[in-house]
C-alpha cells in the first residue's frame, strides 16, 4: 500500500488575510431551493464583448516591440494632457498584466526576506498578500473615520519608517473613495524621500469620477519617489482584460520588468489596438457610459441604505458604496441575516481591516434593478432590522 502523501504548505499561505470572497456565503446548490441571490458584493466591470465579435488570428498574436513602442507613446501623450506629466516610454512606463501581478512583481524586485512594508489599515487584502508572500513583514498605517478615511503617515517618521523599503498607497481609495490632496501627497513625498521609501499607489479607479483626481505622478517629486499602478479597463473603458501599466520612478518599473520576467505573459496585439483607439478618443463613450452607470445605480441604491437605516460615510470616486450600520453593530452580523432573510450578499467591512468594523460595502457595478429587487425582498422581511438589535 502507498502511504497518502502529504504536502506542507509554506508558513506564508497560513499567514495571509482572507480575500473579499471568502467571508460570503457559499453558493452551492441544496435539495430546497431558495430564491436566487441578489449580489451586491462582487465587482462585475460593467462593459463586457459583443456577442458575435469576429477576431482575426493574427491579433491574438503577442504585440510587436514596435505595437507596444506607439502604446508608450500615447500612454506619453495621456499624461502630458491630463496629469501635466513629462514621461520617458522606455524608462518610466511598464505594460504588463493586471494590477495585482503588477503590484506583486514590484513587491519581488523590492522586498527581501524580513524587508518592512507599510500598508493601508482599511485597505485591499491585496497588499499585505503581496507582501508576505514576498517574505516581507506589512506594517499598518491608520486610515480611519477619525480622519475622514484619510490615511494617517506617522509611522514613517518612527524607527519602522526608517527601514521600511516600500508603501501601499490607494488613492481613490478602496472601498472609502477617500483621495488625497496635493498638499497631502506632496507632505507624503517629502517623508519618503527623507525616509527613502518607495511609494506604490494603486490608481486602478481613476477613471471613475468625472473629474481626474490627482496624480503622484503631478506632485513635485512624486515621479521621483513613487509609481503608479493603471489597470487599462478600468483606465480607458475597455471590456474585463487582464491588462495593466505602471509608471514612475525608473529603478522602480525596471525592477517590475525583470520580476514580471519570472511569470511573463504575452500581451495579445487586440488587446493593444483597443487601448490605443479608446486613449486616443479619452474620455471614451465606454468610460462615460460606465459613469453614467455607476449614477443611475447609486441613486437606487439610495433607498436600500435608508430601508436599512445605513449612513452613506466613504466617497463617489469609486465604483463603491461604504455604509455605516446604525450605532456601529457587527458587520459580518448584518451581512449574514441580509444573505439568510433576504438573500441579499453584500461586503463585511472586517474584510478590509479592524477598522471596518460597523460598516458594509456595496458594489455599484450591479444594476439599478438589482438594487430594486433588494429592496422589494427586504420591505417583506422588514424583521431583519429587528433581527440585527437582538
Amino acid at each position: 500500500m502507498i502511504k497518502k502523501v502529504v504536502v506542507d504548505k509554506a508558513d506564508r499561505i497560513y499567514q495571509m488575510p482572507l480575500d473579499i470572497a471568502s467571508l460570503l456565503p457559499s453558493r452551492q446548490g441544496k435539495l430546497i431551493r431558495r430564491a436566487d441571490a441578489i449580489d451586491l458584493a462582487a465587482f462585475n466591470w460593467p462593459l463586457s464583448f459583443n456577442a458575435d465579435l469576429a477576431i482575426e488570428p493574427e491579433a491574438l498574436n503577442p504585440a510587436s516591440r514596435e505595437k507596444l513602442g506607439n502604446l508608450r507613446e500615447e500612454l506619453v501623450g495621456w499624461f502630458a494632457k491630463y496629469h501635466q506629466v513629462k514621461l520617458h516610454p522606455e524608462k518610466e512606463i511598464y505594460i504588463g498584466g493586471p494590477i495585482s501581478s503588477l503590484a506583486f512583481a514590484l513587491a519581488l524586485a523590492n522586498i527581501d526576506n524580513g524587508d518592512l512594508a507599510f500598508v493601508p489599515e482599511l485597505g485591499m487584502p491585496l497588499y499585505r498578500k503581496v507582501i508576505i508572500g514576498c517574505g516581507g513583514e506589512p506594517v499598518s498605517y491608520s486610515v480611519s473615520p477619525k480622519n475622514n478615511w484619510r490615511p494617517e503617515f506617522e509611522r514613517i517618521n518612527t524607527r519602522m519608517g526608517r527601514v521600511a523599503r516600500l508603501l501601499f498607497l490607494n488613492s481613490p481609495h478602496n472601498p472609502t473613495g477617500a483621495e488625497l490632496s496635493e498638499k497631502e501627497l506632496a507632505n507624503l513625498v517629502w517623508l519618503a524621500g527623507k525616509e527613502n521609501t518607495l511609494i506604490a499607489n494603486d490608481a486602478a479607479y481613476q477613471s471613475v469620477p468625472s473629474r481626474l483626481p490627482l496624480s503622484l505622478m503631478s506632485v513635485e517629486g512624486g515621479k521621483r519617489v513613487g509609481v503608479e499602478l493603471y489597470a487599462f479597463s478600468y483606465t480607458f473603458g475597455l471590456a474585463p482584460l487582464p491588462f495593466g501599466f505602471a509608471v514612475g520612478n525608473r529603478d522602480a518599473i525596471s525592477g517590475i520588468e525583470a520580476a514580471s520576467s519570472l511569470i511573463r505573459a504575452d500581451i495579445p496585439a487586440y488587446f493593444v489596438d483597443l487601448a490605443l483607439r479608446n486613449i486616443r478618443q479619452y474620455p471614451s463613450e465606454s468610460i462615460k457610459f460606465v459613469r453614467n452607470q455607476f449614477l443611475q445605480t447609486s441613486a437606487e441604491a439610495a433607498a436600500l441604505m435608508n430601508l436599512l437605516s445605513l449612513d452613506v460615510t466613504g466617497y463617489s470616486t469609486v465604483p463603491y458604496l461604504w455604509a455605516r450600520i446604525e450605532r456601529r453593530r457587527s458587520a459580518n452580523t448584518l451581512a449574514r441575516m441580509l444573505y439568510r432573510r433576504a438573500r441579499v450578499l453584500t461586503v463585511p467591512g472586517t474584510i478590509f481591516g479592524e477598522n471596518g468594523q460597523g460598516f458594509l460595502r456595496f458594489s455599484l457595478t450591479a444594476s439599478p434593478q438589482a438594487y430594486e429587487e433588494a429592496s422589494t425582498r427586504i420591505k417583506k422581511r422588514i424583521s431583519l432590522l429587528k433581527g440585527v438589535e437582538e
